[in-house]
């Protein structure tokens, strides 16, 4: 019995510290271990009728106004028939402190804070959506207001609360450090939206330039929408437009989110194939379009022409009819629209959710913007996903000709018919700016085409390793050709100086070599390589691949040289200080290259041979 009796104390005793701390916490906090003054007089709250106090000097008043406290649990029984004062208190400090008053980031119609001046009057700030933007005290995202406490006596504000509707949110009091943090963080939150929408909006017109779908383009419809409705929810358009337009936010949030729903409406009608699979579902979704638009344009006239129950109202059905009808396409067959219905999901959840705000379901609607900014980018991430998915093969179909005409298919380079163009302007943009640039031949040699099935086939294989073997030693501003049948050609874009150009035909000897030593076959990556380098003079692009050429040729019958320099001038040759060179020194001197260049040593070396 006596046990009973302490536990049952115990927990009295722990009920009441919850709630003496609850009481304790006035002003909220931006974060758990903020630091608040200790209030002279804590934070009280009462209820007038509508426009009857104009000032708080009313309620110096003998007469009983019922001050309430104000707890965490505290919500101001706002509307359009009454409004709430609040008072506090600031105590007296030796040195001049500042802080500031964050009112929570919901809608509201008029919040004001009352001061004692200097004279002795009532010094007033006041914010909300009652005043144009640049009329705010503190011109920020949310209802925001500085106070200083005094040296000489304790200072009393007031805050008078106008709304339609209740507010939930309990104020913060922040130091100007917190303060200053917290609009960092929200500019933080709205570049990244800034950067992931644009990012969306720019992939898919890419996208619709490449495949030429216009389902990316409603889709990127629907981004566009989405940001602006997004930003303007979270209160980032409040300030930034001109000062005169008191309603122009109220505006623009409901003619962007019906914006965002005929465009959502009109690609799901495209994007799920409706129009041939299901006629009535397509013609639903063709109504919601109309009548969003509808909405958007009767809005943009006259914001109270359709009452906010039935704005409300339309918006929700709107949604649910979307997402109906994709989940009744998906259980007739189409699993495609299983996959919109994916990424759609989210985003019509974070809609609903604001719309809950609106009729009074939700009471945080910091908790409602965070999930539909997360939801939004999400969904439109997978949406964007799942239709590039969809439209590869397309893409692949619609870039096979361009391929097919630009690449030969057995080595993977381009087809000789690249160098009449691009030979000619690469030496025309050297000659202008006086830089060098280079071009360098290759003959394979030893590879004949064979009648033998087995020997083309065998032929074949080894031309692609040859072709990978020179896209990997080139640089991506380079073209590599297949010229011939057993001849390859390489433009070097200049600015390039001499000992690059070297490295290339470095580097691609050393891979030939290691190559034939790993399928045990010496001769069958054997190379000759003549490089051209320098400032063009007068000299054409035919010019210089005849006297490549002719390299070439001599190259088959001299001396052991696998790569030689054509000098610009006069094709004299550049020979090394050796007459001839052993398989075996040469590979030994390939690898002392790549040791003393690191940007050839991106392999694996061989390992070298006794």
């Amino acid at each position: 019995m006596y046990t009973k009796a302490s536990l049952r104390s115990f927990f009295m005793m722990l009920l009441c510290l919850v709630l003496q701390t609850g009481h304790a916490q006035d002003f909220d906090r931006l974060y758990g271990d903020s630091i608040t003054p200790a209030l002279a007089q804590p934070l009280q709250w009462v209820v007038v009728p509508k426009d009857s106090v104009a000032s708080p000097d009313a309620f110096a008043a003998a007469e009983p106004w019922g001050f309430q406290p104000y707890t965490d649990k505290t919500v101001l029984p706002t509307s359009n028939r009454q409004d709430v004062w609040v008072s506090f208190s600031l105590p007296a400090t030796e040195t001049l402190q500042t802080w500031f008053i964050r009112l929570p980031g919901q809608v509201i119609f008029r919040a004001s804070l009352y001061s004692r001046g200097p004279q002795g009057g009532w010094l007033v700030q006041s914010a909300g959506e009652a005043l144009a933007p640049a009329d705010w005290s503190l011109r920020t995202r949310v209802p925001s207001f500085e106070l200083q406490t005094h040296s000489d006596r304790m200072q009393t504000y007031y805050l008078r609360f106008e709304n339609n509707r209740p507010v939930t949110g309990r104020p913060m009091l922040l130091t100007p450090i917190e303060y200053v943090d917290g609009a960092s963080r929200v500019g933080v939150v709205i570049g990244l939206m800034w950067g992931m929408f644009s990012v969306l909006a720019a992939l898919s017109l890419a996208a619709f330039a490449i495949t030429r779908n216009r389902v990316f383009l409603w889709f990127g419809a629907v981004v566009v929408a989405l940001m602006f409705t997004q930003l303007v929810l979270i209160g980032y358009g409040g300030w930034r437009i001109w000062p005169g337009s008191a309603h122009l936010n109220q505006v623009m949030a409901w003619v962007s989110s019906a914006l965002s729903m005929a465009a959502g409406a009109w690609f799901c009608a495209h994007a799920s194939y409706a129009r041939s699979g299901h006629p009535r579902v397509y013609r639903l979704l063709v109504a919601i379009t109309a009548g969003s638009l509808l909405m958007a344009g009767l809005m943009a006239i006259d914001r109270t022409f359709i009452p906010r129950d039935l704005r409300n109202l339309w918006l929700a059905l709107a949604i649910l009819s979307i997402l109906g009808s994709l989940v009744w396409m998906s259980l007739r067959g189409q699993a495609w629209n299983l996959l919109l219905l994916l990424g759609i999901a989210p985003i019509a959840l974070a809609a609903l959710a604001r719309l809950s705000y609106n009729a009074g379901w939700v009471m945080n609607i910091e908790a409602a913007q965070a999930a539909g900014v997360l939801s939004a980018m999400v969904g439109l991430l997978w949406i964007f996903f799942v239709l590039a998915w969809r439209s590869r093969a397309a893409l692949f179909s619609t870039h096979r000709g361009a391929a097919l005409a630009t690449y030969d298919p057995a080595s993977g380079l381009m087809l000789p018919r690249v160098i009449d163009s691009r030979l000619g302007q690469m030496l025309l943009r050297a000659r202008r700016r006086h830089t060098e640039c280079g071009i360098v031949m290759l003959r394979w040699l030893d590879q004949l085409p064979s009648p033998d099935e087995l020997s083309d086939q065998k032929r074949s294989t080894a031309l692609s390793r040859i072709g990978e073997i020179l896209r990997r030693a080139a640089r991506d501003m380079d073209t590599v050709v297949r010229y011939e049948e057993n001849l390859f050609l390489m433009l070097i874009e200049g600015p390039v100086n001499r000992e690059a150009v070297s490295e290339v035909s470095t580097k691609v000897l050393a891979d030939c070599i290691r190559l034939s030593n790993k399928l045990d076959e010496p001769n069958a990556f054997n190379l000759h390589i003549a490089i051209w380098h320098g400032t063009p003079g007068a000299q054409t692009g035919q010019q210089i691949i005849d006297s490549l050429q002719r390299r070439l040729r001599r190259m088959a019958s001299g001396p052991k040289l696998y790569v030689q320099f054509v000098d610009a001038a006069d094709e004299r040759v550049s020979l090394p200080a050796e007459n001839g060179m052993r398989r075996e020194d040469l590979v030994a001197k390939i690898n002392a290259i790549e040791v003393s260049h690191p940007t050839l040593h991106d392999e694996k070396l061989a390992p070298r041979r006794a």
